[in-house]
């Protein structure tokens, strides 16, 4: 697929435009009830080993609260393997959203969200109160505000690359790794270590594979979108080429 493609797809997403269903699955996870009424299976575990322990989980007013404070060795997510290979089609793209606060989390970040594709391409997220560790891309820093709700969302045309937004804007531009095969997704508190332990809360978390059809207003304002896009990644390499100019790492 090409890449102006992807960005026509990529800002009909922006622009509110229609998303027909893409095949096989979108699956949402609103916070109505436990993450396992829409097929998801909990994992959690201490340093005694799978299903010993576990996080203090609560439920109420749609958010899912999670305390692993009391001990680093804790994990305790959500994962999803059975909804049907993770690949694209012919114009489809792979979304995930959610929206997530952070109250407290050890240095190495400890809520997590991670994707795996069918055949082998992994994106993996650790959170901090202040940024997301991108576990996938030699664990680059993405910053974001600390202490409130943000909303993440993650576009990607290929499963290769992706796009990534907060609150609606375009913060990063990354890369998924080639790992192990397998269509994986999921979420939660992931880290196991002795620096891993949080206080987070999460208000809701959905996956799929979207078709944009553009209305003719959206093709229109397509071109625009365009133009920015290529202003924007411009400007990217411009800021690192000064950067290694000056000796910066």
């Amino acid at each position: 697929m090409s890449r102006v493609t992807s960005v026509g797809m990529l800002a009909v997403l922006l622009l509110g435009g229609s998303l027909a269903l893409g095949e096989p699955y979108w699956i949402d996870w609103d916070g109505s009830d436990w993450p396992e009424a829409v097929g998801y299976t909990r994992s959690w575990g201490n340093w005694d080993g799978a299903h010993q322990g576990g996080a203090y989980r609560t439920l109420e007013n749609g958010i899912l609260t999670y305390d692993s404070l009391y001990d680093p060795g804790v994990w305790d997510s959500y994962n999803m393997e059975d909804f049907g290979p993770l690949e694209l089609g012919t114009g489809e793209i792979a979304v995930i959203e959610w929206r997530l606060k952070v109250d407290q989390a050890y240095s190495g970040g400890d809520p997590g969200v991670g994707l795996n594709s069918q055949d082998g391409w992994n994106l993996g997220y650790a959170f901090t109160e202040d940024h997301i560790r991108s576990l996938s891309e030699n664990y680059l820093n993405i910053p974001f505000v600390p202490y409130v709700w943000h909303d993440y969302r993650v576009v990607s045309p290929d499963l290769r690359t992706y796009d990534l937004f907060i609150d609606g804007e375009l913060v990063h531009q990354g890369t998924l790794e080639q790992t192990f095969p397998g269509s994986l997704v999921g979420f939660g508190d992931a880290g196991q270590n002795f620096t891993s332990g949080s206080l987070h809360h999460w208000d809701y978390f959905r996956f799929g594979v979207v078709s944009p059809e553009p209305s003719a207003f959206q093709l229109l304002v397509l071109l625009w979108v365009i133009v920015w896009r290529g202003a924007r990644r411009a400007s990217f390499a411009h800021a690192h080429w000064r950067g290694a100019a000056g000796g910066m790492s």
